[in-house]
């Protein structure tokens, strides 16, 4: 696979997670009296080489759930990614959507829908329009394992039809979490990341 290609599909994994990991609404439950505010900041690692650092704020309150982050690599790049879901719990749907702006300057954007299967299993479904143009789908099922502990399977399937299988294993406790990312390009060639956070909580009365 050229080199230009391998990118290609890198960034769309890599934007996929963003898209699935950022809106997925199993995550938490939203308190319809309080807004909760959930801070991150962390480390990663890849197989590839690369490391950085990373940092978020969520804010959730009445079915809403808003995230804003950043990231830096070892170059001193930096990208954002911010995200939006809007929950109905009426019909047990959500829709999400955001976006994720590169260190290149390239940005990319993402929407689509989610249902809650059943207690702590969400399935999620939508499109991204990648930097330069091009329209990728992705789908995704997350569930919740153990308490503190999440599963995600995604399959992304790109504007010329190759496959991008992804897992991601997540697990939160006592203020400090980690994350796997295990992704399968078309290839075969499998590419890891790893992370690790700390967390704090808040919650406040809703206006």
């Amino acid at each position: 696979m050229k080199r230009s290609s391998l990118l290609s599909l890198l960034a769309s994994a890599a934007l996929a997670g963003s898209a699935i990991a950022l809106a997925n609404p199993v995550r938490a439950a939203d308190d319809n009296d309080k807004t909760t505010t959930t801070t991150r900041t962390g480390t990663y690692t890849t197989s590839k080489g690369g490391s950085g650092t990373t940092s978020s704020v969520t804010t959730r309150s009445n079915g809403t759930v808003q995230r804003k982050g950043t990231w830096t690599n070892a170059a001193g790049g930096t990208g954002t990614v911010q995200s939006q879901r809007n929950w109905n719990k009426a019909t047990g749907t959500a829709t999400i959507s955001g976006s994720e702006t590169r260190p290149n300057g390239k940005t990319s954007t993402w929407q689509g829908t989610a249902v809650r299967n059943g207690p702590g299993s969400v399935s999620a479904s939508g499109t991204i329009t990648t930097a330069n143009g091009k329209q990728d789908t992705f789908t995704s099922t997350d569930t919740k394992v153990a308490p503190g502990t999440w599963d995600k399977q995604q399959v992304i399937t790109t504007a010329s039809g190759k496959t991008i299988d992804r897992s991601v294993d997540t697990t939160v406790a006592d203020g400090k979490g980690t994350r796997t990312v295990t992704t399968t390009l078309p290839n075969g060639q499998v590419v890891t990341r790893d992370a690790s956070f700390s967390q704090t909580t808040t919650q406040t009365p809703s206006n």
